[in-house]
């Protein structure tokens, strides 16, 4: 039986927009053209964090801040970063190129995931701030847009350490959607602090693999 007979081709893409300088490279048989530049590394930063989030496409936000109106309404925010090598922080952004109903698939470890984000009673939900009934309303409605302010929400409670309303807010996103892995990425790293926002979090967070 050949060892190739499951074997799954996987590709990865970072797109950013940016200047780069052209050279020739090679040798009197076979010459390529490469190209160098700050960006181009941000490119590539951004293409090797794809295995990190395990999805196929990471944006900047500059390439993002350049698309069409329609087309960034499909796009939703990944997680803020600092790449290794560089200072200044970066929003990065996915593509949903499917409704987010099809995530469907639930990840080897859904149990913890839907086990770690539960909450003990009705104290906790409102000790940080979240509407359960107008977040499920929400999550049920037929308008995405409605739906995708509930993820606004997390996120940007996310970016302000405000991680116990994360974990309400991505426990019904993962109980609606549990096929989502940039959620099942970020409640992986909340876990890993136990939904405590440590003193140190500047609202990024820092990717030390290049």
């Amino acid at each position: 039986m050949s060892s190739l007979e499951n074997f799954k081709v996987a590709m990865g893409f970072g797109l950013h927009t940016g200047w780069a300088i052209e050279g020739s490279i090679g040798s009197k048989v076979k010459v390529d053209a490469s190209y160098l530049s700050p960006h181009v590394n941000l490119a590539s930063r951004l293409e090797a964090a794809t295995k990190q989030y395990d999805i196929p496409l990471l944006m900047s936000d500059v390439f993002v801040s350049g698309l069409t109106g329609s087309v960034q309404s499909t796009c939703r925010r990944v997680d803020r970063v600092v790449f290794k090598g560089c200072i200044e922080p970066m929003t990065i952004f996915h593509q949903d190129m499917e409704p987010l109903s099809t995530l469907q698939e639930k990840p080897k470890n859904y149990s913890d995931l839907i086990l770690a984000t539960s909450w003990k009673g009705k104290e906790e939900i409102e000790a940080v701030g979240v509407d359960l009934n107008e977040t499920i309303k929400a999550l049920q409605s037929d308008k995405t847009f409605l739906i995708k302010e509930v993820y606004e929400v997390a996120f940007n409670a996310y970016v302000d350490g405000e991680w116990g309303k994360c974990k309400v807010l991505f426990h019904l996103w993962l109980e609606k959607f549990p096929g989502d892995v940039v959620v099942q990425f970020l409640t992986t790293f909340l876990m890993s602090y136990n939904f405590q926002c440590p003193t140190h979090w500047q609202g990024q967070h820092i990717l030390q693999t290049k």
